[in-house]
């Protein structure tokens, strides 16, 4: 009898955001059993996901994005448990981006498009690592957690990109302090293809500056995962969510800094130039090559890349022509893939067009809220407003003045209808609950949901190359 959920190790595989997981989890297990592959199931920690005293407080008791989807950790793991186990599909259940940040709200906007607006001081680090351990605990309970990805982004010091020569020694001896690093990358001299990674005394001291308090803190978060789960489990370092594409000497630094302090990193993420639901429309010679060189990189600590923002312009784009044919080929196959929001626009989509009228006035409402919504933010400046959010909003207003209204591909709903499943009404998510039970009592609804999610989920196996990869599973456990 297969185990299942399980720890896959290394193995090559599709992770997929379960938003609502009494919606897509069949659809999305269906199209993995389709394509005989193991795959992972997962949320993002500190704003889809949240532990239950988060999704259980009264409106307003923590920003609207923390815990966005209305969906606790204990939930979604338990739903995901269950139906893996239902369907006897190969299953690994994560944590995505357990992260460090003072504000879920600063988390979305790194992937909106905006800039997160709070520094972190040594007293909110050790804030959010008490949150996170709340996390883990309730991830933990349920003995059914397997993946950990971890992020601390948001500790990058991007400032010392633009630190002068001469008072990067000082800073690096005020904050840094670790003369050992000097030795330790002065020494290195390693020549991947067409690249040579040799390091600089101002290099290193820049680097250091710039990583060395994002890596610390990435390995206490470790050692609490590590406290709390007495069973084997997998761990990813993201480092996508930056404003640049990642410089190949900061993700050898990265690399060797976990693995040296004992984290035994399965996949690390860097930001390869992808944009969030977003095709990648740059060259795919020049991605191919920067893949390569990451992925030989990794490779130096037996590590294999796992790309984020997966997802594309739309639900069936597969991120644009090639993209997929590229890091496949850059990688010779093994890496890991993400998506996530890419499943709620497509059931917005579904539902937006949907024969049945109940379905589709249930979506106006949905959009005439989101929308409401939105706008206030921008009126009273609350709490996800920045200009990024006023610019889409501006934009939005300004199509639905030529194409009319309820218009489910613009950049700002496409990247804000989020909000919808933590929208309150007399303290209920009543859009969340009102999907869920719309896919419960219509038929018709709920067969084109599990359809569409089946298909696309089987065409992003496909697609990825992933196509029974489950046998790899079954030979190791």
């Amino acid at each position: 009898m297969l185990r299942t959920p399980l720890y896959l190790g290394k193995t090559p595989h599709l992770a997929v955001g379960v938003r609502i997981p009494e919606v897509f989890l069949d659809g999305i297990l269906n199209g993995f059993k389709d394509k005989s592959t193991a795959g992972g199931v997962m949320l993002s920690y500190h704003r889809e996901t949240a532990p239950e005293y988060v999704i259980n407080a009264p409106p307003g008791a923590y920003e609207i994005t923390r815990g966005h989807t209305g969906t606790s950790i204990h939930r979604y793991i338990e739903l995901s448990a269950a139906k893996a186990k239902e369907k006897g599909v190969a299953v690994e259940i994560e944590a995505d981006h357990v992260s460090v940040t003072a504000s879920a709200t600063d988390a979305v906007r790194r992937i909106t498009g905006g800039r997160a607006v709070t520094k972190l001081s040594d007293r909110e680090v050790e804030k959010v690592l008490e949150y996170i351990r709340d996390e883990v605990r309730e991830a933990a309970s349920t003995r059914n957690i397997y993946f950990f990805t971890i992020d601390t982004c948001e500790l990058i010091n991007h400032a010392a990109d633009q630190v002068t020569n001469d008072e990067v020694s000082t800073l690096f001896k005020d904050q840094v302090g670790d003369s050992s690093l000097l030795d330790k990358y002065l020494g290195v001299d390693v020549s991947l293809g067409g690249l040579r990674l040799k390091f600089d005394q101002l290099e290193v001291k820049r680097i250091a500056l710039k990583l060395y308090r994002s890596v610390e803190v990435l390995e206490r978060i470790y050692r609490i995962i590590r406290e709390e789960v007495p069973w084997e489990f997998g761990v990813e370092v993201a480092f996508d969510e930056t404003p640049n594409i990642t410089d190949p000497k900061e993700l050898y630094f990265i690399l060797r800094e976990t693995t040296e302090r004992g984290v035994p990193v399965d996949f690390v993420a860097p930001n390869v130039g992808f944009q969030k639901r977003e095709d990648y429309t740059g060259s795919l010679e020049e991605l191919y090559d920067r893949v390569k060189v990451y992925s030989s990189i990794s490779a130096l600590f037996n590590v294999l890349l796992s790309f984020h923002s997966g997802s594309g312009r739309a639900p069936f784009s597969m991120k644009g022509p090639g993209v997929h044919d590229t890091i496949r080929r850059a990688t010779g196959g093994l890496f890991k893939y993400k998506v996530s929001g890419v499943y709620f626009e497509l059931l917005m989509r579904l539902m937006a067009r949907h024969e049945s009228s109940r379905v589709r006035r249930f979506f106006e409402e949905i959009y005439d809220e989101v929308l409401a919504f939105l706008e206030e933010q921008v009126r009273v400046r609350g709490e996800l407003y920045d200009e990024t959010l006023a610019r889409l909003l501006e934009e939005h207003v300004r199509l639905s003045g030529i194409q009319g209204r309820y218009l489910v591909d613009t950049p700002l709903f496409r990247h804000y209808s989020f909000v919808a499943l933590n929208l309150r009404r007399d303290g209920k998510r009543f859009i969340r609950e009102g999907i869920v039970q719309l896919y419960e009592e219509e038929p018709e609804f709920k067969a084109s949901v599990d359809r569409e999610v089946r298909r696309l989920t089987s065409m992003l196996v496909e697609s990825l190359g992933f196509t029974g990869n489950a046998a790899l599973v079954r030979r190791n456990v």
